[in-house]
C-alpha cells in the first residue's frame, strides 16, 4: 500500500511542478478528465507546499513577530525591515496568486466529487477551501469569493465583506464534517491513497474541520457583541460530536518527500540543506532574532537548542540572536549568528519529514484559550499543558523535558504564571494571566511551524505585548502592519473592483477581527 501511496504522490508531484501561474482566463471547471483522487493528492501538496512549507509564510511574519531575522550574507530585506509593504511586494502577490492557484483545484475536486459520488472527496474540498479562504481573508480582508473560481462567467469578480465570508466558511465546514461522518469507514479502498493527510480517515477529517471553525470563531473574540455568534457556531460543532485534533493528530501533508532534488519537504528545501548537505539559501538569509534567543535561553527552554543552532551552523558553542531593524552588517553573518536550528531543518531526515498544516499543539493551544474564555468544556490547564509537551514531542523532546518546565519555567508555570520575573503580568491588563501564558506558550511553539498564525495572534489580541519594532531608518511608521496590500495584479486586471475597496493601508486597513 505504501508502494502506491508514494507513487500516486509523486505523479501528483509531478502534475504540481508542470503547473503555470495564475490566469484570469483559465477555466478551472472545463476539464473533466482528471479523476478527483488525482487532483486531491496534487492540491493537497500544492497547499503544503504554499502556506505552512513555503518562504513566503516566514518571510515577514518571522521577522516581524520575533523569531528570525535578517543575515549580513546578504543585502536587502528593506520592504520587511521598514514595513513599507506595496502591491508589488512579493510576500503579497506570491500568496494571493498561490492561494487562488490552490482553490481552483479544490472547486474542481468538490464539483467532479458530487458529479462521481464521492461525498467524502466533496468534504474534504470544502474543507480545505474554508482553509486557503480563511487565510486569503487573514492577509488582505475583503477578496473575490462568491464570483471567484468562475472565470468565464466573472473575469473580474466582485469582492465580498470579509466577515460575510467568515460566517460562509463556518457553515461550509459544518456541512464537511457532517459529510465526514457520515463517511466514516465508507471510503473506496481505491481512494485511500489518494489522502496524503490522513489516509481516508474521515474521522481526523472531521476533527481537522472542526479545528479549523474553531481557529476562525476564536479570530473573532475581540469584537463587540460577537459572543453569542461564537458559542452558537460551537454548538454546531459540539453537535456533530467528531471534536477536534488532538495529541498525536497534526495534519501532516506526506506525498512521499525524499532527499532528492525537487523532492524534499517544502520547509526543508527553503530553509534547510540541498542534497549534498549545502545551506539553502533561506537558511542563509534568516537566522535568529535576539528576541526569541533571550525568551528561550533566559527561560532555560529545552526548545532553544531545536528552534536554533549555535553559532556557526552548529559548529560554535553560544546561541547568539541580532536585535530587528538595521541592516545587517558583517557581525551578523551565519558564523557570528544561530541559524534555524536542527528541530526544523535536521539534515538529512527532516527533508523527508510530513509537512504540518495544523498541529497537534495549535489545536490545543487553541482549545486551551476556548476553554479559558468558558466556550468550550474542558479543563483549560489540561490543554495547555498538553499543548507544550505536544510542542516538546515535534522538536524530538521528551515529555520529561516537558514537565520539568511546564513546572519550574516561570513562563510556563500554570499556578504562578504572574511569577516575578516571568514578565506576563507586565505584558497586558486586559486579559487575565492564563490567558495571556497560553498566547505566551503558543508563540514559543509556533516557531517555524506557522509564523502567520503568530502574526495573526498579535494582531488580534496585541501578545506577546514585547515584539520588538524595527528601528530601521526607513520604517517612519514604527509598527507592525496589520495586512498585506492587494497585490498588483488585481489593479491591472481587475481594477474596478479593487479599488472600490478604498486606499489600502497596511498600517490602518484593518481585517474585520482586528479590533485592538
Amino acid at each position: 500500500m505504501m508502494k502506491k501511496i508514494l507513487t500516486i504522490a509523486f505523479v501528483a508531484l509531478s502534475l504540481g511542478a508542470c503547473k503555470k501561474g495564475f490566469d484570469i482566463n483559465d477555466n478551472p471547471n472545463s476539464s473533466t478528465d482528471a479523476y478527483p483522487g488525482l487532483v486531491l493528492t496534487n492540491a493537497l501538496n500544492t497547499t503544503a507546499s504554499s502556506t505552512t512549507g513555503s518562504y513566503e509564510f516566514y518571510r515577514f511574519a518571522s521577522p516581524w513577530i520575533g523569531y528570525w531575522n535578517f543575515s549580513g550574507a546578504i543585502s536587502g530585506f528593506l520592504e520587511e525591515r521598514s514595513y513599507n509593504i506595496t502591491p508589488s511586494y512579493a510576500g503579497a502577490t506570491d500568496t494571493w496568486a498561490n492561494l487562488y492557484n490552490n482553490l481552483e483545484d479544490y472547486e474542481y475536486l468538490e464539483t467532479q466529487s458530487k458529479v462521481l459520488g464521492k461525498p467524502y472527496f466533496e468534504a474534504i474540498a470544502k474543507t480545505m477551501k474554508a482553509f486557503d479562504y480563511q487565510y486569503l481573508v487573514d492577509f488582505y480582508g475583503d477578496i473575490p469569493y462568491t464570483q471567484a473560481l468562475q472565470s468565464t462567467k466573472f473575469i473580474r469578480p466582485k469582492y465580498d465583506k470579509a466577515q460575510a465570508i467568515y460566517e460562509d466558511l463556518a457553515n461550509k465546514l459544518d456541512t464537511a464534517a457532517n459529510l465526514f461522518k457520515a463517511n466514516i469507514g465508507k471510503v473506496a479502498s481505491t481512494d485511500l491513497p489518494y489522502d496524503i493527510m490522513y489516509g481516508g480517515d474521515m474521522t481526523l477529517w472531521g476533527k481537522f474541520a472542526n479545528t479549523l471553525k474553531l481557529r476562525i470563531l476564536l479570530r473573532q473574540t475581540e469584537m463587540t457583541g460577537r459572543t453569542d455568534y461564537i458559542k452558537s457556531e460551537i454548538a454546531k460543532i459540539n453537535a456533530n460530536g467528531l471534536g477536534y485534533l488532538t495529541a498525536g493528530e497534526t495534519a501532516n501533508v506526506q506525498p512521499g518527500y525524499l532527499n532528492s532534488s525537487g523532492k524534499q519537504n517544502p520547509f526543508y528545501s527553503s530553509f534547510g540543506y540541498d542534497t549534498q548537505h549545502n545551506p539553502q539559501s533561506g537558511h542563509q538569509y534568516y537566522l535568529a532574532a535576539e528576541y526569541s534567543i533571550d525568551f528561550y535561553q533566559n527561560n532555560d527552554d529545552p526548545r532553544l537548542g531545536r528552534f536554533f543552532s549555535t553559532i556557526n551552523d552548529g559548529a560554535g558553542t553560544t546561541y547568539v540572536g541580532h536585535p530587528f531593524g538595521p541592516t545587517a552588517t558583517e557581525a551578523e553573518k551565519p558564523a557570528y549568528i544561530s541559524a534555524i536550528g536542527p528541530g526544523l531543518v535536521a539534515y538529512p531526515d527532516d527533508a523527508s519529514r510530513a509537512q504540518p498544516l495544523i498541529t497537534d499543539f495549535e489545536s490545543l493551544f487553541l482549545q486551551a484559550e476556548a476553554a479559558e474564555r468558558g466556550l468550550i468544556s474542558g479543563d483549560a490547564r489540561t490543554f495547555y499543558e498538553a499543548g507544550v509537551t505536544q510542542s516538546f514531542i515535534a522538536l524530538d523532546l521528551t515529555t520529561d523535558q516537558a514537565a520539568t518546565y511546564l513546572s519550574s519555567s516561570s513562563v510556563a508555570n500554570w499556578d504562578d504564571p504572574a511569577n516575578t520575573g516571568s514578565g506576563i503580568s507586565a505584558e497586558s491588563t486586559s486579559y487575565d494571566d492564563k490567558l495571556i501564558l497560553i498566547i505566551k506558550q503558543k508563540w514559543a511553539a509556533a516557531n517555524g511551524f506557522n509564523d502567520i498564525e503568530s502574526w495573526c495572534d498579535y494582531r488580534r489580541l496585541g501578545l506577546p505585548a514585547d515584539i520588538p519594532i524595527s528601528n530601521n531608518p526607513a520604517a517612519t511608521t514604527r509598527k507592525i502592519p496589520v495586512r498585506m496590500p492587494y497585490p498588483q495584479s488585481e489593479y491591472s486586471y481587475n481594477p474596478d473592483n479593487v479599488l472600490a475597496e478604498g486606499n489600502i493601508s497596511q498600517f490602518t486597513s484593518r481585517v474585520f477581527w482586528d479590533v485592538k
